[in-house]
């Protein structure tokens, strides 16, 4: 059972790799986020921060070499932690923009989901893209 689905798994073309890659990082992520800010009444940004952190240092390991097809090394994490830091900014802007917009509309749990949904799409795929280009790049600067 487990080698069909890591078949079917390595089957998969890389933005679905990545998508599933990120889904397991986001529950991660948005389950540390919940308990810092909900239940433990940490700042919404710093709760997010370390959240965010977390999740991208999981996402990194699982992610250069099944997605990206990039070995471990200084270029390649300089490219993933360096794209992280622009995805960070615009997910704490998205969540906190969105939460501000949503909670005098719902309950804050809701309020919550909303702002956290909305924090990890745009980052996906704006991320995605642009680490693609980027490894693509070196993949040819070293091919030459």
């Amino acid at each position: 059972m487990m080698a069909h689905l890591r078949g079917a798994y390595e089957k998969l073309p890389p933005i679905l790799k990545y998508l599933l890659i990120s889904i397991f990082v986001t529950v991660v992520d948005a389950a540390i986020v919940w308990v810092l800010s909900i239940r433990m009444g940490v700042g919404l940004g710093i709760a997010n921060t370390v959240g965010v952190v977390v999740g991208q240092v999981i996402h990194y390991g699982l992610a250069s070499g099944q997605v990206f097809e990039m070995e471990f090394g200084t270029v390649g994490a300089v490219i993933y932690f360096g794209t992280f830091l622009l995805g960070l900014l615009l997910a704490n802007w998205i969540i906190t923009t969105v939460f501000a917009l949503c909670q005098g509309l719902m309950g804050k749990n809701l309020a919550f989901l909303v702002s956290k949904g909305c924090s990890v799409v745009g980052p996906f795929f704006a991320l995605y893209f642009l680490r693609k280009g980027l490894y693509a790049c070196v993949k040819r600067r070293r091919s030459k």
